[in-house]
């Protein structure tokens, strides 16, 4: 059967207020068992619930029971490495014979067969592995150092599959391939598991709950470590810091590579970049002499970096933005309900599931966590997407980059998302912005025109957003961690830079005492990122050794050569203050958001802003003397704002108070 790709490569509980839930998120159905993909044979029967996942009979290819825990008898699989791979490895035989391409691997002071043993089973519906190094054939006698390495895998993922385990079948990434090993010759027990890979689900209370679950079995089954280090790029940088929040003890070092601070506060920046390049598109399609015709100059208002050179990947020509390169799948899989990956279908079809099986589900990351949102009478989830009184490019007007005509244009026309049941279904490279389910306003041109809508955000769902974890707040860290990051801002990847300071930002104005157990280090895309990430967790080892920051856990940028271009508690300096810029600063300029440059914080952390009357954003500086409006601008103004304009300083409005 043919391996689905389920995760994007490269592609993200317990202070009072903050306390984990008591009990395990609620199971979805339908949900896609894949112990057949990995060559794990069927689940196990433990259901006649038709709805469950079909357990055929060979021959008939009839269902003769159904699984709803996707659950596999857990087995033990043994790997040898030959430099660059794992190969299966028959330990009755091969270490008495081993294999010609076997490489030996250094540990302690011994040279032994690189062998690994790798546990694999289910916990949550799950596939789970446990590596360890194991030269000898004596049964239970493992390499192991008494630490954990826990790796935690990236993408955007939809749930509704149990997704793959590593290890089996060659299932390791090129990046895994070269980092694991020196890992496993250390002697690290290197945990994972399909349910901490966020492009199989991104609901991180089930993933959290996995994650524990996950390392209770391991104490039960080996004994208890020293400590635990995490490591993951993009969703597996989220889950550290949510996991860190939220479920403190879990880990106890961690090593967040190309991070958000979390998921859902990222529907905020993607939410509007669309919009805003549809606007773009729109105006570039009424006068080819539009100044938006050249691309670099969309970053005044969407703020992410442009392009006028990089090929546009939907149409193969110069000239494109973060919002098309590095995000154009993300809103429909987070946002449009109608937006199933056909590997749904064909999975579904070949694991014997009726017709029509999954036409009831609802393709948003807001369903994904219905146990958590809730539903209303259709089945849909409610979602916390919100621009009313956003002033797109606010500061372009500000520093005389946009003309007063133009900021009204923009705003009057930019509109908003259409309400769930009016989507219709995603058009792809006929439509990049979705602008099918977008309400722009038939015409919403001064002077007598209409201003297009903006979205209301749901109260509801920003507060249960904060309340099950899944916002990181800054409120709790508890852990060191260096958030590693390969500066790719020029390539204008999704992972952009801004995204290692919204979660210091975020920790300075929540808890500033634990701002300093986050160091960042930015690296050249050119260097090798390897060497530096196994730094880092030798940093971190010593740290949780001898309880104490070794002179490594500091601040540090590197060059192409992997060598460092300064390091230090000054290196950021400009960034988050008002100090001149630092050595790492200006060696790896940042860009920002279309809601920083509406007058957010870098924080990135609001979903729905207090108003204030247009009046007050007169009187109180929030436009410079140098903007004038004439009358009637005004009172265009005041028509594509009656709700009043966003006033950042006072936070959230759906965050709860003792939040």
């Amino acid at each position: 059967m043919q391996r689905w790709n389920w995760w994007i490569a490269s592609f993200l509980l317990a202070a009072s207020c903050q306390a984990a839930p008591a009990a395990a998120p609620a199971q979805q159905f339908p949900f896609i068992c894949r112990a057949q993909e990995a060559g794990l044979g069927q689940p196990v029967v433990d259901s006649f619930d038709a709805t469950a996942h079909p357990v055929l009979d060979s021959a008939s290819h009839q269902p003769f029971g159904y699984s709803r825990q996707c659950a596999i008898t857990p087995r033990i699989a043994y790997f040898y490495y030959t430099g660059s791979e794992f190969k299966p490895f028959k330990p009755a035989t091969d270490y008495a014979h081993p294999p010609a391409d076997m490489r030996r691997a250094r540990y302690g002071d011994a040279s032994v067969p690189f062998v690994v043993r790798v546990e694999v089973g289910t916990i949550n519906r799950f596939f789970y592995t446990i590596a360890m190094l194991a030269p000898s054939p004596e049964p239970g006698a493992p390499a192991w150092n008494h630490k954990l390495f826990y790796w935690l895998r990236g993408g955007v993922g939809i749930g509704h599959q149990q997704g793959l385990p590593m290890w089996i079948n060659g299932a390791l990434s090129r990046s895994e391939r070269q980092l694991l090993p020196p890992i496993l010759e250390q002697g690290y027990a290197v945990l994972s598991s399909s349910g901490n890979e966020t492009g199989v689900h991104y609901n991180m209370r089930l993933a959290g709950d996995t994650a524990a679950k996950l390392k209770q079995h391991f104490i039960a089954s080996y004994g208890q470590p020293l400590y635990t280090i995490a490591m993951g790029g993009s969703g597996g940088a989220v889950q550290q810091y949510l996991f860190a929040q939220n479920l403190p003890g879990l880990f106890d070092a961690g090593v967040p590579i190309q991070s958000f601070p979390d998921m859902i506060t990222q529907t905020i920046p993607i939410s509007d970049c669309p919009l805003l390049g549809q606007y773009f598109k729109d105006a570039v399609a009424k006068d080819p002499a539009s100044p938006w015709a050249r691309w670099s100059s969309q970053t005044l208002v969407e703020g992410m970096n442009a392009s006028d050179t990089v090929r546009n990947a939907q149409s193969g020509q110069p000239g494109t933005t973060e919002c098309i390169n590095g995000w154009r799948m993300a809103m429909p899989t987070v946002l449009n309900p109608l937006y199933r990956d056909h590997r749904f279908d064909l999975g579904a079809h070949a694991y014997g599931y009726p017709d029509g099986a999954l036409d009831k589900v609802k393709w948003t990351h807001w369903n994904d966590l219905a146990d958590i949102y809730g539903e209303d009478q259709h089945g849909y989830a409610p979602i916390p997407i919100d621009n009313v009184g956003v002033q797109y490019g606010l500061a372009a007007l500000a520093a005389g980059q946009l003309d007063v005509d133009e900021f009204l244009r923009l705003n009057a026309c930019v509109g908003t998302w259409k309400e769930q049941p009016d989507f219709v279904p995603w058009k792809g490279a006929a439509d990049p912005f979705d602008s099918a389910n977008m309400l722009r306003g038939e015409r919403c041109r001064f002077p007598d025109g209409t201003p297009a809508p903006r979205r209301a955000g749901d109260l509801g769902a920003i507060r249960q957003a904060y309340t099950a974890g899944q916002v990181f707040t800054g409120q709790r860290l508890g852990i060191p961690m260096i958030d590693l990051r390969p500066y790719l801002e020029a390539t204008l990847d999704m992972h952009n830079a801004r995204q290692s300071f919204a979660v210091r930002a975020r920790l300075q104005a929540n808890n500033p005492a634990q701002a300093a157990q986050q160091v960042i280090w930015f690296v050249r895309p050119e260097a090798d990122l390897v060497p530096v990430a196994l730094e880092a967790v030798g940093v971190l080892d010593r740290y949780l050794a001898q309880h104490q920051a070794p002179p490594m856990f500091t601040d540090r940028c590197l060059d192409e050569r992997g060598a460092t271009i300064a390091a230090g508690p000054a290196v950021w300096d400009g960034v988050l203050d008002q100090r001149p810029a630092g050595a790492c600063t200006q060696a790896f300029p940042l860009f920002s958001s279309a809601r920083m440059v509406a007058g957010a914080s870098i924080r990135g952390d609001t979903f729905k802003c207090a108003l204030k009357p247009v009046a007050s954003a007169l009187a109180d500086g929030t436009y410079p003397p140098g903007v004038h409006f004439s009358a009637s601008q005004l009172d265009w103004l005041a028509r594509i704002f009656p709700q009043g304009v966003c006033d950042y300083t006072r936070g959230d409005v759906g965050r709860p108070a003792s939040w």
